[in-house]
């Protein structure tokens, strides 16, 4: 009897028809999702394969912890080639909602897109009957409307995941969608569309067979009362309540008595208290929209929602039925960048139904919009770089006039997102020079590197972080130099929240630190914008980072909250429980895992991926190819030097220290940064170590 995995990978060709069934056990070391993903493409992808090749392959993958109940255990890993950065290296995307549950209960641990379909189809997954549809009535269907058709034509019961405009026209920044709102991005989107896929319509009725069902409900309810927090494991509320020793007005922990649901289906909602230990009322804690957006938010807001079984709700809803007038879809759900970033491409915003409501309903019709045509914010970056453009009177010099003055400037002037929208849609559309913002911010400055100078890459306003393409994700002002490290180990934003998930807690810092320098060591966590030089117990923080990050993609769970390193609970000092992973590992599988073994497993993946680096970059000098930063977070606030008081600035000497430190926890030559032949071999990896060997890559 297998517990936890289903045994059993699903791959269909696009150009041949095919659809198979092969076992999945052979990557049980790699855990599931992110690992089983790379070690697919390290093994059938040809190194040099370009995004959008009939050659790449979309992996969508799920872990053993996938459908047992387990919290937070909804995530999908999409792994394929990145199409917005240097070299098109391997890329994880991570998707909520309902398709990581569905794809499991239909009895399948990933499902394999290879080849391209010569017309537009669509995946069905029912259980066992598993079919190419066509889908040549759908192109050009925004998501929503995609995700409708197919299900009034499959049956309600159908988890369908889509991509729009931007998709089919393989824009480099599109998404998916699935769910209505969950997005896996990393330009996974595009590649659906490279490959004529519309979309995938699931449904399971299955389940997992797990080892210790009883030990996981055990497990849940230890988690749910005693660990976790709310949204990114934020554990003290935002507010005073008498049952809390700390609060913090940055914690995600917004619910309190008075704060409602003011758009809830029946009359409002009151979100009340949720103390911990308390579980019928964990599902209140985190109202989303009221964070980012204040009051102005409160009566638009139906209810929280969010990923398979996840109890913390992350997600609002909110309901604005005057976008409806302008075209735009009323009710809306996210949780992170989209909420808030489009609005900063305008300088003010038209109010609505009362004053200073502008930028709430600015930001939910462009959210709403680049939902609709499935395309990616990439962390904030597209609306960086329209933005920029904008700002610095970029547009005028590389549109021709024409466009130019065809854009809806009157719309600008009003603060009115019409004018964003409008944006969107060409470049969704690939309509005009101004779609190749939508290119990503390495092809952005490819293309324009004369006009921009060295400037657009390097630029504070921007947040891109490597000069090979990618956002920062959490970076310096998370820990400093450990944040850093992080965003340098992947090919994209890192999507790693558990540093900041630490230092955004809520805890005061006296607390955060004694529990982090009693795992790291003494000056593993300074203060913060009070930060010192490098040290090893930093470069330790910064694995248990990258590792986590590698375990929660892999097992399937969300990052968002997990690992519980901190708990909301006096009684426990407000320490966590970093075995809880394992303890579900082992009453899921029913063979005996601890901490350091699951980690062991994690790593395997992180050793893989920095193989893979190796080989696409073809040089073993990962320190000056692949690790570099731009400029910005060494020159930001110039009044300051680094290790001030009262700055996040790096120092570039330290931060090469920074680099030897974490290398030597990683096992990788101290000098280059590549992994070693040891080190591979190690992690069973000897099959990689020979190819690089072969290839005079190894340091």
């Amino acid at each position: 009897m297998t517990y936890g995995w289903t045994g059993k990978l699903l791959r269909v060709n696009l150009s041949t028809g095919s659809i198979t069934t092969e076992d999945s056990s052979k990557y049980n070391d790699y855990i599931g999702g992110a690992g089983l993903g790379d070690r697919i493409i390290y093994d059938e992808v040809p190194v040099g394969t370009k995004p959008y090749d009939e050659a790449n392959k979309l992996i969508y993958a799920v872990g053993p912890n996938t459908g047992t109940s387990a919290p937070c255990s909804g995530r999908t890993t999409i792994t394929s080639l990145s199409t917005y950065t240097k070299d098109n290296m391997v890329v994880n995307a991570h998707m909520g909602g309902e398709f990581a549950v569905q794809l499991k209960y239909a009895g399948y641990d990933a499902l394999i897109v290879e080849g391209k379909a010569s017309s537009p189809v669509y995946i069905k997954v029912d259980n066992d009957n598993v079919s190419i549809e066509d889908a040549s009535d759908l192109w050009g269907k925004t998501t929503r409307e995609t995700s409708k058709l197919i299900c009034e034509k499959e049956g309600q019961g159908f988890c369908v995941t889509s991509i729009g405009l931007a998709g089919e026209n393989m824009v480099n920044l599109a998404c998916m969608i699935n769910a209505a709102n969950h997005c896996g991005g990393a330009g996974t989107g595009a590649v659906m569309g490279s490959k004529n896929l519309k979309a995938i319509a699931l449904y399971g009725s299955g389940s997992v067979k797990v080892s210790n069902p009883a030990k996981i409900l055990e497990l849940n309810k230890h988690v749910i009362s005693d660990l976790m927090g709310s949204n990114n494991n934020h554990v003290v509320p935002s507010t005073e309540r008498p049952w809390a020793e700390y609060s913090n007005p940055s914690s995600r922990w917004t619910g309190r008595p008075g704060l409602t649901w003011g758009a809830a289906e029946g009359g409002a909602v009151d979100t009340g208290d949720a103390p911990p230990g308390e579980l019928n009322k964990f599902g209140y804690r985190c109202q989303k929209a009221y964070m980012d957006f204040g009051p102005v938010s409160e009566k638009y807001t139906v209810k929280m929602t969010g990923c398979t079984s996840c109890p913390v709700r992350c997600s609002s809803v909110v309901y604005l039925p005057e976008l409806e007038k302008e075209g735009y879809t009323s009710a809306v759900s996210n949780t992170c960048m989209p909420n808030f970033m489009w609005s900063k491409i305008v300088k003010n915003y038209k109010d609505y139904v009362e004053p200073e409501d502008g930028r709430f309903y600015f930001n939910v019709a462009c959210m709403s919009t680049a939902d609709d045509l499935g395309l990616w914010d990439n962390y904030g970056e597209l609306p960086n770089t329209i933005a920029y453009f904008i700002n610095n009177g970029l547009l005028e010099k590389i549109l021709p006039a024409d466009e130019f003055n065809s854009l809806k400037w009157d719309l600008y002037e009003a603060g009115d997102a019409g004018f964003v929208k409008d944006i969107m849609y060409r470049i969704s559309k690939k309509e005009g020079v101004i779609s190749t913002l939508g290119e990503g911010a390495y092809f952005v400055n490819e293309r324009y590197k004369k006009l921009l100078g060295g400037k657009y890459l390097n630029a504070h306003e921007m947040s891109v972080w490597s000069p090979l393409g990618w956002s920062k994700h959490h970076g310096n002002e998370a820990a400093a130099q450990v944040g850093a490290l992080i965003n340098n180990v992947y090919n994209r934003d890192c999507m790693c929240h558990t540093i900041v998930n630490i230092t955004g807690s809520g805890l005061p810092y006296e607390v955060q630190k004694g529990i982090i320098d009693g795992l790291f060591g003494e000056g593993a966590l300074d203060k913060p914008k009070a930060y010192t030089p490098v040290n090893q117990a930093k470069a330790k923080f910064a694995k248990f980072g990258v590792v986590k990050q590698s375990l929660h993609d892999s097992f399937t769970l969300c990052n968002w909250v997990w690992p519980m390193t901190f708990s909301p609970r006096k009684d426990r000092d407000y320490k966590g429980d970093l075995t809880i992973e394992s303890q579900y590992m082992s009453a899921i599988t029913g063979e005996k895992w601890t901490e350091e073994s699951l980690d062991f497993a994690a790593e395997r993946v992180i050793q893989l991926q920095r193989a893979m680096q190796v080989l696409w970059m073809n040089t073993v000098d990962m320190r000056n190819a692949h690790d570099k930063i731009t400029d910005w977070p060494f020159d930001m606030e110039p009044d300051f030097k680094p290790f001030e008081e009262g700055t996040i600035k790096l120092d570039r000497e330290d931060m090469i220290k920074a680099y030897t430190l974490f290398y030597k926890e990683m096992g990788w030559d101290e000098k280059t940064g590549a992994p070693t032949r040891e080190t591979l071999e190690k992690f069973g990896l000897n099959d990689v170590a020979e190819k690089l060997a072969s290839l005079n890559l190894l340091p």
